[in-house]
């Protein structure tokens, strides 16, 4: 496969919407997501609500960047250092929007990203996302190697989980390492930890 020579750009809040299109859209198949809202009407409808928060943090306390004029989106976050706790109230309405069984298995999912999360100073990769209809291009490389280049120059490493065994593969590719733990979702699938040693 080619790598896609496409234009990366960082985010404003002006692209809020368009990301938050982009993630809803492309975690619609993610088994994650599909722990999170069963249902498949459900998740399409409550997708743009969930995302929303977070994109809407990454955009005020981190980086959020986009491929070309919406074809894929990264959300990073510093973590550590002088980044202290998050005083936002992105997520305040968020239980409201999506319901509270969702909401209570999102508690679940990240009671074990919290307790299992390095503490080491890093930039953290909760979401990638490339719209379904430009899969196989290497547009999801293309976002990660800027980012990545960027890190390996200041000297800083990254981490994010895997929500599958071939993504886990796919981030292999570009250094990342399996953590010596998973997270497993009661009934539902696991997550895969990865650290990333500037390069």
């Amino acid at each position: 496969m080619t790598e896609w020579q496409g234009n990366i750009r960082r985010a404003s809040t002006e692209d809020a919407a368009l990301v938050t299109g982009i993630l809803a859209e492309a975690f619609m198949r993610d088994p994650v997501s599909g722990w999170i809202f069963p249902e498949d009407d459900h998740r399409a409808r409550a997708h743009p609500a969930f995302f929303g928060p977070f994109v809407a943090l990454a955009l005020r306390t981190g980086e959020v960047h986009v491929a070309g004029d919406g074809l894929g989106a990264t959300l990073w976050l510093p973590v550590g250092d002088d980044h202290g706790a998050d005083e936002g109230d992105e997520f305040a309405t968020m239980e409201a929007a999506i319901g509270p069984e969702a909401m209570k298995r999102f508690g679940v999912l990240d009671e074990l990203m919290t307790v299992n999360h390095p503490g080491e100073p890093h930039w953290y990769l909760p979401f990638i996302a490339v719209h379904p209809d430009h899969h196989g291009r290497g547009i999801g490389s293309a976002l990660l190697r800027d980012k990545l280049a960027e890190l390996d120059a200041a000297g800083t490493a990254a981490y994010l989980e895997a929500s599958t065994p071939r993504n886990a593969a796919l981030y292999e590719r570009l250094d990342f390492r399996r953590r010596p733990v998973t997270l497993d979702l009661p009934g539902g699938p696991t997550l895969y930890p990865m650290w990333r040693d500037p390069a």
